[in-house]
């Protein structure tokens, strides 16, 4: 099963998890020898929701981070469109200072009034044209700029009102050539590629690899989920590696994937799964017309 998991919402999966708490690194100077990232970002389905409180650009030394102020870099909050009246694409630059070194992710996050910075408040990623995996990062002595680092943010992904949660299984052993699981939310049972890119309505990319069990806690949209699952993408792989290896079933008929709905305001809790590596290279099957749970 192929998955173009993010293309409607201009980002394909990765990026930091935990809360993003740190300092800003912004140089406002013209010094040609520091290294930096610059690039811009172009915010579709303006104005931003009013619960958004700052956005910031994001570049992660490292998936997952193995110390927050030493392997994640980002700006000053961006400027946003508060113009309720306007909703033409808002483009904003940025420019800042960062470490010579590899970067695995970088991408733009949203943070909410009155909270910290969330993994799961993503607008958007940055990766190459036509793809939908992450585009790495490579600031060296040589070449100590990267530029045009452009990323298009979606402010559809900040119109969250309620909490899914619950405990992941990992029954077998992870592939060792792991690059990305991130558990994935839609109101349908999708039959068809296009069902993938369409109804993708939550994502959390913060899942802890070569875990033996994990605990997801998911921003979404209030309403009903028919289809809540963890894909899997393997280094080096193709977009036809990216595999369903586990979703939320009916207690009765592991096939038959069981709906939930959850209400404005609420957290759903005890949506749990397993997840079978070795169902790999095709994946899990699951039913698509059974119905709901029995």
């Amino acid at each position: 099963m192929k998955l173009y998991l993010i293309r409607k919402l201009a980002l394909p999966v990765l990026l930091i998890a935990f809360v993003l708490v740190a300092s800003c690194d912004y140089d406002h100077g013209m010094d040609p020898v520091r290294s930096r990232i610059r690039g811009e970002v172009v915010f579709n389905n303006t104005p931003a929701p009013e619960h958004v409180r700052e956005v910031a650009f994001v570049a992660v030394k490292k998936l997952p981070p193995d110390n927050l102020l030493t392997d994640v870099v980002f700006s000053d909050p961006l400027p946003i469109n508060i113009d309720l009246n306007r909703t033409d694409p808002d483009t904003v630059r940025f420019d800042i200072v960062a470490d010579l070194g590899h970067y695995d992710a970088a991408g733009v996050l949203w943070r909410r009034k009155g909270e910290a910075w969330d993994i799961a408040n993503i607008l958007g990623l940055y990766t190459a044209p036509g793809q939908l995996t992450p585009k790495t990062i490579e600031l060296t002595d040589e070449e100590p700029i990267a530029d045009s680092v452009n990323i298009v943010a979606n402010w559809d992904l900040a119109k969250r009102d309620a909490f899914i949660e619950g405990d992941i299984t990992f029954t077998d052993e992870w592939p060792a050539n792991t690059e990305i699981a991130a558990v994935a939310f839609f109101p349908i049972i999708p039959r068809t590629q296009f069902d993938y890119i369409l109804y993708l309505k939550g994502l959390d990319i913060s899942i802890k690899k070569f875990a033996k069990t994990y605990h997801y806690r998911t921003a979404v949209t209030s309403g009903e989920y028919k289809f809540i699952a963890l894909f899997w993408f393997g280094k080096g792989g193709s977009l036809a590696s990216i595999r369903a290896v586990g979703f939320h079933s009916c207690p009765t008929d592991s096939l038959r994937p069981r709906p939930v709905a959850v209400a404005p305001g609420a957290t759903l809790s005890n949506v749990n799964f397993k997840v079978r590596f070795s169902s790999l290279p095709n994946g899990v099957n699951f039913c698509k017309d059974c119905g709901d749970c029995p």
